[in-house]
């Protein structure tokens, strides 16, 4: 039986959703979202409360201010599906993978750690391992602001000489160009 995950929302509810992705494990205010979406607040608040009967996110109101806080729901396991879906789409959407190919063609490229299994937060990284290449320094700042992380390339020359325990860290990552050898 497969389990799919059937959305139905806007495409603001949407942007929304990337928004809180990218600044997961940071609570963010009506205004702020609005701000940085470039949309009005009364959009934002028309468009959460789907997200958050969905379960999607969670809403707190500031007791003193009267604001909402409004977060990711990091324990809802179909949104974290989501997340690592959403993460994997922007390593492609930003053209980081085609950057890494050509650079290093022919090396197994394998997305590993908190990014890619969606459990990365706002201060966390993007780790990648180039296997089969030599360390070679390449400038990923257009790529770090574009996914608003700091990337760490690993450079490995061969499978068997990686250590035992980062080895099964790097199977169960995700193999974006080449392929394991075992």
């Amino acid at each position: 039986m497969v389990n799919t995950i059937k959305l139905k929302l806007t495409g603001l509810q949407q942007n929304i959703l990337r928004l809180l992705f990218i600044k997961s494990g940071k609570s963010l205010n009506q205004r702020g979202i609005a701000k940085i979406l470039s949309v009005s607040p009364p959009a934002i608040m028309k468009a959460i409360p789907n997200l958050e009967k969905n379960n999607y996110i969670r809403i707190k109101q500031d007791k003193e201010s009267k604001r909402w806080s409004i977060e990711l729901n990091r324990d809802n396991y179909k949104i974290m599906y989501l997340k690592r879906v959403d993460n994997l789409k922007q390593i492609y959407e930003s053209k980081l993978l085609e950057c890494l190919e050509q650079e290093f063609a022919g090396s197994t490229i394998i997305l590993f750690g908190s990014y890619s299994r969606g459990e990365d937060t706002e201060n966390s990284d993007t780790d990648i391992a180039i296997i089969g290449r030599k360390e070679k320094n390449i400038n990923l700042n257009k790529y770090e602001k574009l996914l608003d992380r700091r990337i760490n390339l690993n450079f490995y020359e061969s499978f068997s000489k990686i250590h035992k325990n980062l080895k099964e860290n790097l199977f169960n990552g995700i193999v974006l160009s080449g392929g394991i050898e075992l």
